[in-house]
């Protein structure tokens, strides 16, 4: 039976695809920066998220083929690979899959039942479980070829080392923190005797650069998803408002102290986390009013952890603490249907 006033363009399997092509501009400009690294960890997330998939698939008695059919599975796998560093282990890439799959998705339910973002859960799991190699980001270099950088980042993503110190005496001489948790341990230190070196500096300018391209292609990437009709323009166009706006309060009474807007809105995770993981469908809040509260709250939460917690970043804890109070949100911003008086 056809229900002429409910209608929507476009399937799920049909906007799971739109959104991972939305992706590519991202994960391309990534690869340019941080090396084939990225590519293998979108890789080791696709291949471990769809394994993990069809054996919860089977225990629970449900169809495989139409389950991996909807692209799902794929799109959490890819946001996931994304967001971790391009050389991360094995593995505690497919421990953070793992996380994302089992507990973010299908403890839950399954697909359109889960209350927070499924690729978020992984990630916040191995921040707080692996806080040193998530903050670890490899340095930029242009000098090694396609082969050569990718024989060298499969011997380190699978290499036999097991611990921190291992790790860091193979990679040491092209690892270093993000630019949030620079400008984190430069403020910390402002008052005392902390001198920046220039190669220091020269990093921290690199890391940067790389980090706005990559949220710019982002930007790109969530502009053609609000063009297709795929993502509400409120989510992340109130977030990027909101969190611009704090920044530039806080900013204009102390540039020591505090990150300009600009960094704000182009380091770390803030496009990804505007355009492709606040506005998942399902745990986000469902009325236009509660969209924008929604993202208010995302924004004051990121701001609040960035400049006041221990993580440089924080859209993964204020993302899945805003999935917390979307059906608070929901119950305060519902509205009537038509010919009925409002509740």
């Amino acid at each position: 039976m056809n229900f002429p006033y409910i209608y929507h363009l476009y399937s799920v399997r049909k906007i799971m695809f739109l959104v991972i092509t939305a992706c590519i501009p991202a994960i391309l400009t990534k690869y340019y920066f941080f090396g084939t690294g990225t590519l293998i960890q979108i890789f080791i997330s696709v291949i471990i998220a769809i394994l993990i998939e069809i054996i919860i698939l089977k225990i629970r008695s449900k169809n495989i083929k139409i389950h991996l059919w909807d692209n799902s599975v794929i799109l959490t796998a890819i946001l996931f690979g994304v967001s971790i560093p391009s050389l991360l282990p094995w593995w505690i890439t497919v421990f953070g899959v793992f996380f994302s799959v089992l507990v973010g998705k299908h403890l839950y339910g399954g697909l359109g039942q889960n209350i927070f973002n499924p690729a978020m859960i992984g990630y916040a799991v191995l921040l707080i479980s692996f806080p040193v190699y998530m903050n670890n980001w490899n340095k930029i270099s242009t000098e090694t070829s396609f082969l050569k950088d990718m024989e060298q980042s499969l011997n380190i993503i699978f290499s036999n080392q097991s611990t921190l110190n291992n790790l860091n005496t193979s990679v040491n001489s092209f690892t270093e923190a993000t630019p949030l948790n620079d400008f984190k341990i430069k403020s910390h230190f402002l008052n005392n005797d902390y001198i920046e070196d220039n190669g220091s500096h020269h990093k921290t300018i690199s890391l940067q650069k790389s980090s706005t391209y990559i949220n710019i292609s982002f930007f790109l990437g969530g502009f053609f998803l609000i063009l297709k009709g795929i993502i509400c323009w409120r989510i992340p166009i109130i977030f990027l408002f909101s969190l611009g706006f704090l920044s530039s309060i806080t900013y204009f009474f102390s540039q020591d102290l505090f990150m300009s807007p600009l960094v704000h809105l182009f380091s770390g995770g803030t496009m990804i986390c505007a355009f492709f993981i606040s506005t998942d469908p399902v745990t986000t809040a469902c009325t236009n009013v509660g969209k924008i509260i929604f993202s208010i709250i995302i924004s004051c939460l990121v701001w609040i952890i960035r400049n006041y917690s221990a993580y440089p970043d924080g859209i993964a804890f204020a993302v899945l603490l805003a999935n917390m109070l979307v059906p608070l949100i929901d119950h305060y911003t519902k509205t009537s249907g038509y010919g009925h008086n409002r509740i």
